[in-house]
């Protein structure tokens, strides 16, 4: 039975893990169904619960158990350092983190220093969110299941269908991310196409944001943490077919979305 539990109550999921035979034991419920949570957790009702995350008060306030409250930034970060020696994943000493789950929040770390340089509502939530709007499916598996099987060349506007032959830069690169009225108006436009275009749309948003401040601390190693990124290959797959045209090396952490959970249960 676990003495101690690390959870990151997140906007959107909410991520718990504890030890067990000296192994992390990994969850994930979703936020909406706190219940499942506070059902779980009252099998382990000696745990102390370390929370991290912006729904850590009202998860605390619904359990029984001994609380301690972690502060977000300090759990990410040191859960993700963490994660990475138990991978053995050799990245080096400067780099940028980027953690993309409901909204996205962008992390300098050099040695053993670390600091928060900004974020963008732009992230997994944005992706539920318009994916309920535009095809009215609520299911995040399924989403990202159908956005593998979509078309981005008729709804998304390339360079190429505005230049031609005569492109300044690659041409299928996006000019406007669902900017193609002409041929969706000639066209049936399938769920599967606007969920790949959406996904397209967030990922380039988020690198396009990343890579300035990658810039600005002097580094071209981005890490890309985050739920959005379970079970979602497109996602990762837009990220990295950017890698040589901006020369930056993108690395994706095994189990990188639990590093707020992991930071907080090692949390003191």
């Amino acid at each position: 039975m676990a003495n101690k539990i690390g959870i990151d109550a997140g906007g959107t999921l909410i991520k718990t893990v504890h030890l067990e035979n000296e192994k992390y034991c990994y969850q994930t419920f979703s936020t909406s169904n706190i219940s499942d949570v506070v059902s779980w957790v009252n099998n382990h009702k000696e745990a102390k619960l370390m929370i991290t995350g912006g729904k850590q008060m009202a998860l605390a306030k619904l359990v029984e158990n001994e609380v301690e409250m972690v502060p977000e930034f300090e759990a990410t970060t040191s859960g993700f350092r963490a994660l990475v020696d138990r991978a053995k994943l050799h990245l080096p000493d400067n780099y940028l983190v980027v953690n993309v789950g409901t909204g996205t929040s962008i992390h300098s770390v050099n040695g053993q220093s670390a600091e928060r340089l900004g974020g963008t509502g732009v992230g997994g939530g944005m992706l539920m969110g318009l994916a309920y709007l535009l095809t009215g499916r609520t299911d995040f598996h399924e989403i990202t299941r159908l956005a593998e099987k979509g078309d981005r060349n008729g709804i998304d506007l390339k360079v190429k269908d505005i230049y031609g032959d005569a492109s300044p830069i690659g041409g299928d690169l996006t000019a406007s991310n669902f900017g193609f009225i002409e041929r969706m108006k000639q066209q049936e436009v399938k769920d599967e196409d606007v969920l790949a275009c959406l996904i397209g749309m967030i990922s380039e948003s988020i690198l396009m944001m990343a890579i300035p401040f990658a810039k600005t601390i002097s580094t071209s190693n981005i890490v890309f943490i985050g739920s959005t990124f379970q079970s979602n290959p497109l996602f990762r797959q837009q990220l990295e077919r950017f890698e040589e045209l901006f020369d930056i090396k993108a690395y994706f952490p095994h189990l990188g979305q639990f590093s707020g959970a992991v930071g907080a249960l090692l949390y003191r």
